[in-house]
């Protein structure tokens, strides 16, 4: 008889976008304070982090080749946050088939739905991302949407260059 895990339901999985964690790792980016809040909960007991195992480095290529960042300042900040407690996952081959069929029911691009996948396949409770597009994305998902930051903030994005 095969022996099953059973997942701790007490914990909140908190599946991050590869905004959320770009923000964080960026202390005077608009955004920080807020997300920083919600990332720094999941060095918890309560909350757990979920990131793929790529968006380390596509988090390194939105700070040295959009932000401006130099490369071996975003190189320290990723691999220190990769030391703390993180789960890192990969997508397996029927989550990227699952992604385009999302895409084709929520008619949205495949980018975004890919986290939608993700987010099943990690048994996820929350998507944390600044993406407003996420509210219409989670509806009727087993998780959540996360944004805690306001649209004011969210309005000063656009242009932001460390």
């Amino acid at each position: 008889m095969q022996e099953r895990l059973l997942l701790d339901r007490s914990k909140e999985r908190v599946l991050l976008d590869v905004n959320s964690l770009a923000i964080y790792l960026v202390e005077d980016h608009p955004g920080n304070d807020h997300i920083s809040e919600e990332i720094e909960k999941g060095f918890t007991a309560k909350r757990e982090l979920v990131v793929m195992d790529y968006l380390p480095f596509r988090v390194y290529w939105v700070h040295t080749k959009k932000w401006g960042i130099e490369e071996k300042i975003s190189q320290e900040s990723i691999t220190s946050f990769l030391e703390s407690k993180t789960d890192l996952i990969g997508i397996k081959k029927d989550g990227i088939i699952e992604s385009f069929k999302i895409a084709e029911e929520k008619d949205h691009d495949v980018y975004d739905c890919f986290y939608i996948s993700l987010a099943r396949q990690a048994d996820a409770t929350h998507i944390l991302t600044t993406d407003r597009d996420f509210s219409y994305l989670c509806e009727g998902e087993s998780f959540e949407y996360l944004n805690p930051v306001p649209d004011k903030i969210l309005s000063r994005f656009y242009g932001f260059n460390s």
